[in-house]
């Protein structure tokens, strides 16, 4: 065994090897490395932008109170985005007509049930100079988490009805319907009978 250790510590690749870690050694002591450097790149172009620099000064230094970066405006904002993103997908599968929708039930870290909500449909976008020719892809978007009171199979139907009515999904335009782990669904009680 040691010739074999001894052979080894005397070959070209090891001796390669252990030059290399030396230098990744070095490198990690000195901040050198990939992840430093880009770290230093990002802090580099942080605020990047004057007038936002200025911004933060102002916040910082008690100067203004009015800005946009606490929770509670960036929640209201996200809330507004996710509410016009949604409308835009119900738009685009009103206008296909037809529509499937995908569930799935999971609790979530409050011990809530909750029901996942799926569209898919096809999307037709027309070329405005040539009707004939046109362009099509199926598309496949998360709508909501709908709470439930309970998991029963008709509690799911009576839900899925009154969320299709509340996004003006007409329910004679569902061609089918997808479940996944849904058991309650499965095995009788399911609002398609």
């Amino acid at each position: 065994m040691s010739t074999i250790l001894s052979g080894h510590e005397k070959s070209s690749e090891h001796l390669a090897n252990f030059q290399s870690w030396k230098e990744f050694e070095l490198r990690l002591r000195n901040n050198k490395t990939i992840d430093a450097e880009h770290l230093r790149l990002a802090k580099k172009e942080e605020h990047f932008d004057p007038l936002m620099d200025e911004h933060l000064r102002k916040i910082k230094d008690n100067e203004t109170h009015v800005h946009y970066l606490g929770k509670d405006i960036q929640n209201e904002l996200l809330h507004l985005f996710s509410i016009a993103i949604k409308q835009k997908i119900l738009t685009s599968a009103r206008d296909a007509k037809y529509f499937s929708i995908i569930i799935d039930c999971t609790p979530d870290a409050g011990h809530v049930e909750q029901m996942t909500m799926i569209i898919r449909f096809l999307d037709v976008i027309s070329n405005p100079e040539n009707v004939i020719v046109a362009t099509a892809s199926i598309k496949k978007h998360f709508l909501d988490f709908v709470p439930l009171k309970e998991t029963a199979g008709v509690v799911m139907t009576e839900t899925i009805i009154k969320q299709l009515g509340k996004m003006s999904l007409s329910i004679e335009y569902l061609r089918s319907h997808g479940y996944d782990k849904d058991r309650n669904m499965r095995e009788g009680g399911g609002w398609w009978k």
